[in-house]
């Protein structure tokens, strides 16, 4: 009579070790099967950030192709867990679609531009931060309306910031573990990087530090920021495009040294 054997099931690990060894098409499929869960986890996450990108399939096909690179560029010597180093790849190329899209309506990014615009020229005048009031005055429009520009622009700041954040390899903004997945310049290079993110951040008035860690590093949304705070969404989306504003200015200052 024959035995009836159990086949043991095939461990993530044991997939690694064969893509390795072989990098035959079939293992790399299982893979991204495997992991194919991070892409449609970040996507929603994305979607829910930009109001004005509602294109989920859409990123979730630049997710995927991401991921397949991911896979075939991970080296598991690293001591380097891959949904980290795909979810970094994986995001990075969402965003990236967003900002090819040009989604946003022309005259948010009007908006946008006269206050980047406000902004600079204070900060030369000044030599100093210019504060929310200072700017309202430059502008000739009251504190409530240039706050209500600010939320208005939030999603742009976000995807402004973020666009900057990933294409300097910043991408874990300071507030997650920090780990390298390349080799010890470019490591350095992010160390120093998440450095000067993280004194800016000090810097930053407490209530934009709440919104900062709530967003980035709990991974909240804006609505659940504002039931968090008590105060409604817009102010949050006020204070977060305000705090992104001041981060990205300090950022692109260190860079240009």
């Amino acid at each position: 009579m024959a035995k009836n054997y159990k086949t043991r099931p095939v461990s993530v690990r044991d997939l690694w070790i064969r893509f390795g060894r072989t990098g035959d098409v079939e293992t790399r499929n299982e893979l991204i099967r495997q992991y194919s869960y991070l892409v449609r986890c970040i996507a929603i996450k994305i979607v829910g950030h930009y109001q004005y990108f509602n294109y989920l399939d859409d990123i979730i096909s630049e997710g995927l192709i991401a991921l397949m690179d991911a896979v075939a560029k991970f080296d598991v010597m690293k001591n380097v867990k891959f949904e980290t180093f795909a979810s970094i790849k994986i995001r990075g190329a969402m965003i990236d679609y967003i900002r090819r899209q040009d989604c946003f309506p022309r005259r948010l990014k009007k908006l946008a531009k006269t206050i980047n615009d406000a902004d600079e020229t204070l900060n030369q005048r000044l030599s100093r931060r210019p504060t929310e009031r200072e700017i309202a005055e430059y502008l000739q429009v009251g504190l409530p309306e240039y706050e209500k520009i600010l939320a208005e622009t939030c999603s742009m700041n976000i995807l402004s910031f973020e666009e900057l954040i990933y294409e300097k390899g910043a991408e874990n903004l300071a507030l997650h573990s920090f780990n390298s997945v390349d080799g010890p310049e470019q490591a350095i290079a992010r160390k120093e990087l998440k450095s000067v993110l993280q004194q800016d951040i000090e810097l930053l008035e407490d209530k934009e530090k709440i919104v900062i860690s709530l967003y980035y590093k709990e991974q909240l949304k804006i609505k659940e920021i504002a039931k968090v705070m008590g105060i409604s969404e817009s102010r949050v989306s006020q204070i977060h495009s305000s705090a992104l504003r001041k981060l990205k200015r300090s950022l692109e200052s260190y860079l240009k040294q």
